[in-house]
């Protein structure tokens, strides 16, 4: 039975002419998709976790970065029809050149919180309690392991195929504007959360979705986006947007005006953070970079269907272009 004219109509309003999801569209479900997977992580790891705040932080964050690959990979296979390659055209392509990627973004977000901690050695009153002992050094690589699937699932989720979807039906501008606020009013939950941490975490998430851009690959930002929370929580031992559960081996307190400090929510809600963000953005914007393979090579095969499979083991060499 074949459908009728209405149906053919409402169809055509979600695919294209091969069938295919359109960018609108399938932003639309990646979305849903998201809050799906936020909320069923949140009630298993509950579950199974209890009060036990470190035993949830591990489930929740692993799960939901497990639970986006799996989804987007599933979207991308029965929406876009991609054949091979689903978790490189979501943004992780094993090209020349990843490793150094991520690497290069773990030293920049380590840079950039030592300048800001710097400055607040420099102008306010810090004081150290140190809790290295056996116990809290078994921890250390547990917290690693949380930050680390953490930094994953928010890219998959804030900069991964559903922001890609978005650059593509919107353009690179309104993407990175409708992301980075929504990264900053998610962190609204965190305690201590005021306007000017929303606003410094939006600025990180413009920093974040421009290096995605700039190298079609999220192996930039997500090294950013670990080592700055690593380096801020484990490392100085201060608050991570409010959460001090990475503090383990070593807690930090800064005593002096709230501009300068961020109050309870830390440096991220702080003129020095700001500063230090606002670097940041800027040297990903003017750094030459390397891009990756773009993602978009593996959603454009269907449209000749006898190419060959894109190889991810060979850059494109097309100059950076950010569509702004």
């Amino acid at each position: 039975m074949r459908p009728g004219p209405i149906a053919g109509r409402k169809v055509k309003m979600f695919t294209d002419s091969q069938g295919r999801l359109k960018p609108a569209s399938a932003f639309v479900l990646s979305a849903l998709l998201s809050v799906v997977v936020f909320l069923v992580s949140g009630y298993f790891a509950g579950a199974l976790a209890g009060d036990h705040v470190l035993r949830f932080e591990v489930i929740f964050r692993s799960c939901m970065a497990g639970l986006l690959l799996a989804g987007f990979t599933w979207l991308i296979a029965v929406g876009n029809h991609v054949e091979e390659h689903r978790i490189a055209a979501q943004g992780l392509p094993l090209a020349p050149g990843w490793l150094g990627q991520f690497a290069a973004g773990c030293g920049l977000g380590f840079v950039l919180v030592t300048i800001a901690v710097f400055a607040l050695a420099l102008f306010t009153t810090l004081s150290f309690h140190t809790t290295l002992n056996p116990h809290s050094a078994l921890r250390i690589p547990v917290v690693l392991f949380v930050l680390i699937t953490g930094s994953l699932a928010e890219e998959l989720m804030f900069r991964g195929y559903p922001f890609q979807r978005l650059v593509e039906a919107i353009g690179a501008g309104g993407a990175i504007l409708v992301f980075s606020v929504l990264f900053g009013l998610v962190h609204l939950m965190n305690p201590g959360a005021s306007p000017w941490g929303l606003l410094n975490t939006v600025v990180i998430g413009v920093a974040l979705s421009v290096a995605y851009l700039r190298t079609r690959a999220l192996w930039l930002p997500w090294g950013i986006h670990f080592a700055w929370n690593a380096t801020l929580g484990l490392i100085f031992g201060l608050p991570v947007s409010g959460i001090r559960l990475f503090n383990v081996a070593l807690r930090t307190t800064a005593t002096g005006p709230t501009w300068l400090t961020g109050g309870t929510y830390g440096l991220e809600a702080s003129v020095p953070g700001a500063s230090v963000v606002v670097i940041g953005l800027l040297v990903v914007w003017r750094v030459p970079l390397r891009r990756l393979v773009d993602p978009a090579v593996y959603f454009s095969r269907a449209d000749d269907p006898a190419s060959d499979s894109p190889d991810v083991t060979t850059p494109t060499h097309q100059p950076p272009r950010l569509g702004l």
